[in-house]
């Protein structure tokens, strides 16, 4: 395992920190600097980008043949970590308590004091893309005279919100609208000025996204569920990844390993949204989508079969019988009683 220590103070000291450790030189331009992940220790590039004296963006996009552990000491200021990992995941902890996963697409905030210090836990051959942005005030300019414009203004409410004198970690919900942000800072460049203006606006969302979702979930609706907010998110995207696949595995297996969650989480999760089993909701995606082939198109019972996940067109005959109380083949040649079936 590789360790880095730093202070997390200036951005870019701290690449010049992981560079030593695991980089090659450091490329460093006005506002950001990189480097690349030496091919001894894996691949990929690690960026800092100075957005302002107190807000400093990381971006990693590598895979690491070892496990990675970084940590930043205790500092003499207080700060506010904003970490999204658009693909693969990470670990989190403070001083020496225990990891806690950062999960992929998870809104994930870390608070740590001037006493604390935290770790952040990169896993060998795990492809990494992920975002940290660090917001670090200066207190002695909070509600100072220089201290005007919109975005200052947002800066001290979150500054009250989130800067406390405990250390404060907040494990989140999933979410795809914090994605699409994050997929725009990684996809810009420093090339040109729109590029740059580009990659500041996808930043800022991004920031502005995670503090969004963070504010709702607090108070979400799913607090009471057996399971946890960010356990729920990876269903519905499973849901979504059951919608747009039918015609695949979707055994509770597969959707085990895509969805991440256990089997008795993953049934958990599907009895408490749809009050169904995996299967069962699986079996009724796949019948809704014949019925509306059978309306849409002019495909046959094998069609219809081969179209929609099953293999033996008699058991999807004799389960759509059950479902609309009509057979298929009695629908595809007269599609008006798939609508009748639906009515009734």
């Amino acid at each position: 395992m590789n360790t880095i220590k730093s202070s997390g103070v200036d951005c870019f000291e701290d690449i010049n920190h992981l560079s030593q450790c695991l980089g090659e030189k450091i490329n460093r331009a006005e506002g950001f600097c990189s480097t690349h992940v030496n091919p001894s220790y894996g691949e990929g590039l690690i960026t800092a980008t100075k957005l302002s004296k107190e807000i400093s963006v990381y971006i990693f996009d590598f895979v690491l043949k070892q496990d990675l552990e970084w940590h930043f000491k205790k500092a003499p200021l207080r700060s506010i970590d904003f970490i999204f990992c658009l693909e693969g995941s990470a670990y989190h902890k403070f001083n020496a308590y225990s990891y806690e996963q950062i999960n992929f697409r998870q809104n994930f905030i870390v608070s740590r004091n001037k006493k604390s210090s935290s770790t952040i836990k990169f896993g060998a051959h795990t492809p990494i893309k992920m975002t940290l942005i660090s917001y670090k005030p200066d207190f002695n300019k909070i509600g100072s005279k220089d201290d005007f414009g919109l975005r200052k203004l947002a800066f001290r409410i979150l500054s009250d919100t989130y800067l406390k004198e405990e250390d404060y970690r907040y494990s989140g919900r999933i979410c795809f609208r914090t994605s699409n942000f994050v997929s725009e800072v990684l996809k810009y460049s420093f090339d040109s000025s729109s590029e740059i203006l580009f990659k500041e606006a996808a930043i800022i969302n991004t920031l502005a996204s995670q503090i969004d979702r963070h504010d709702k979930g607090v108070t979400g609706k799913y607090k009471d569920a057996p399971i946890r907010q960010f356990e729920i998110d990876q269903i519905l995207a499973t849901v979504n990844f059951i919608s747009n696949n039918l015609s695949e595995n979707l055994s509770v297996a597969r959707l085990q390993k895509i969805s991440g969650l256990s089997p008795d989480k993953l049934q958990k999760g599907f009895k408490y949204l749809f009050n169904k089993s995996v299967n069962v909701y699986v079996t009724e995606k796949r019948l809704d989508k014949a019925a509306q082939l059978i309306y849409e198109t002019d495909f046959n019972v094998s069609e219809l079969v081969y179209s929609v996940g099953f293999s033996s067109r008699s058991y999807f005959s004799k389960i759509f019988k059950r479902y609309f109380g009509v057979l298929p083949s009695q629908c595809v040649t007269n599609p008006q009683l798939i609508n009748k079936a639906i009515a009734s």
